[in-house]
């Protein structure tokens, strides 16, 4: 199921970057086809896809998509080798994706006119990031952590 996986995201890579600009794709598709004998073909295959939206200036719903593509490619590919047992889209990873590809299409609705916006929103990021990781992590009803916290 897993290479099944992989070889289903490859393909909705290379669609995705065709659909976005036809010559990266034929690039992605050769990056997609090389990844199942070198593994860092697939980032290089998810780079071409980058770039191809970046070229392009691709619109808000088209990023989020094919972002949410190259993350499915990415978490197959990365477990098309691993030991059995090891499920490459779980519950978390897959909301997760979700969840931050819808708040970065929700962001970029919002009509935003700050200066500093831009430097301050991935700074905000990675806070909101850390702060919900360290609750996830730590509960807090643990005695154990209960008793190293000051």
């Amino acid at each position: 199921m897993t290479r099944f996986l992989a070889a289903l995201s490859g393909l909705l890579l290379t669609v995705a970057t065709t659909i976005v600009l036809p010559w990266a794709g034929a690039a992605a598709l050769v990056l997609v086809l090389l990844s199942w004998w070198w593994r860092l073909a697939a980032v290089g295959a998810a780079l071409v896809a980058l770039g191809a939206l970046l070229w392009m200036g691709t619109g808000t719903l088209g990023c989020a998509a094919t972002g949410l593509v190259v993350t499915a490619y990415l978490l197959g590919t990365a477990t098309v080798r691993a030991p059995a047992g090891v499920v490459p889209t779980s519950l978390p990873s897959v909301a997760g994706a979700l969840l931050f590809a819808a708040a970065a299409v929700g962001a970029a609705a919002v009509p935003v006119r700050l200066a500093w916006a831009p430097p301050a929103a991935p700074i905000l990021v990675i806070l909101l990031y850390a702060w919900i990781v360290r609750g996830l992590a730590a509960p807090s009803g643990h005695p154990a952590i209960a008793e190293n916290e000051p």
